[in-house]
């Protein structure tokens, strides 16, 4: 009851706010079936972060947060969510504590993403109400380096007052009583919700993931075309494997590296080892590029509606 009490929200399972890949109607979907979406808007200009805001408010009348990078210190994006009614936060990589003057003073509440405890006690510290624990086997970037579960219990064991979202390889019902039997109020779903219909992910990325197998993901810096030293967990391709036997050179000596591999439908490309995922309507070598996935995409087996998964997991 925790996480329902602190969120008004019915069930235990949140979205992850994966950029590029959840928008408006995926976060929209998973908040109508009981859940909490996050919607990203850290990479997007002040104008579509409002859009993206009013498409979603448009879909649902349920609670949303929104999902932004600490480390920026994107104040200018915090003010113009809260004008369009946005209340909850999640801030990600790095400390939130710069952010928190302009989210306490436009009355709005802090999820906080940690990869350990140190950071798990600043942000309670600075006035988190939840801790998205996220360990090593999340997709996307993560910046921690600790399991899931040995962190969770860390942290569950400090007994600091957030609510406890578990996140990381998380994509089946006995994956969310498991981090709930370790202390998690909720359970986190990334790339479960990746391959939900209304994602806005590549088809067939979709497709790599539900083919993909319990070893087919790693951690590594391959894809950091404009995020330098920023670790991540993409599934292996192409790209990662060309790179790893090259001995996982620096950039500027990367095999391929000019190559433009992604095209959007406006004509404007993007080259191997970018940070961007592919999303609907690009063109190109999909399979070579960023596929952000999770250590539990050994466990989906089909595209779902976002309402489908969320019963599924409850």
């Amino acid at each position: 009851r925790k996480f329902s009490d602190a969120f008004g929200v019915p069930l235990p399972i949140v979205q992850g706010g994966m950029g590029g890949v959840a928008g408006p109607d995926l976060v929209a979907a998973v908040s109508n079936a009981g859940g909490l979406g996050i919607l990203p808007i850290w990479h997007l200009p002040v104008e579509q972060a409002i859009a993206d805001i009013e498409r979603t408010r448009s879909l649902t009348e349920q609670p949303f947060a929104v999902n932004i990078r600490a480390d920026l210190h994107q104040t200018e994006l915090i003010e113009v969510a809260s004008e369009a009614g946005i209340s909850l936060f999640n801030l990600f990589w790095g400390d939130p504590t710069p952010s928190m003057p302009t989210i306490a003073a436009k009355g709005g509440q802090l999820i906080a993403t940690v990869g350990d405890l140190k950071a798990a006690k600043t942000a309670t510290d600075c006035g988190a109400i939840a801790l998205i624990v996220q360990g090593i086997e999340a997709g996307g970037h993560v910046l921690g380096e600790i399991p899931r579960d040995d962190l969770l219990q860390e942290i569950a064991d400090a007994n600091l007052s957030p609510v406890l979202i578990a996140a990381g390889g998380l994509a089946s019902p006995d994956d969310i009583i498991h981090v709930r039997s370790l202390g998690a109020d909720a359970a986190l779903g990334g790339t479960r919700f990746g391959v939900a219909r209304e994602s806005l992910a590549h088809e067939e990325y979709k497709r790599a993931i539900i083919a993909a197998g319990h070893a087919s993901t790693v951690r590594t810096t391959c894809f950091d075309g404009m995020w330098p030293d920023a670790p991540h967990r993409v599934l292996r391709n192409s790209t990662y494997e060309m790179w790893d036997a090259a001995g996982q050179p620096a950039e500027g000596q990367r095999p391929g590296e000019g190559d433009a591999i992604l095209a959007f439908p406006n004509g404007t490309k993007l080259p191997r080892y970018f940070v961007m995922t592919p999303g609907q309507g690009m063109t190109g070598e999909i399979e070579a590029s960023a596929m952000y996935a999770g250590m539990g995409v050994g466990e989906i087996e089909a595209e779902q509606t976002a309402a489908e998964i969320v019963a599924d997991l409850v």
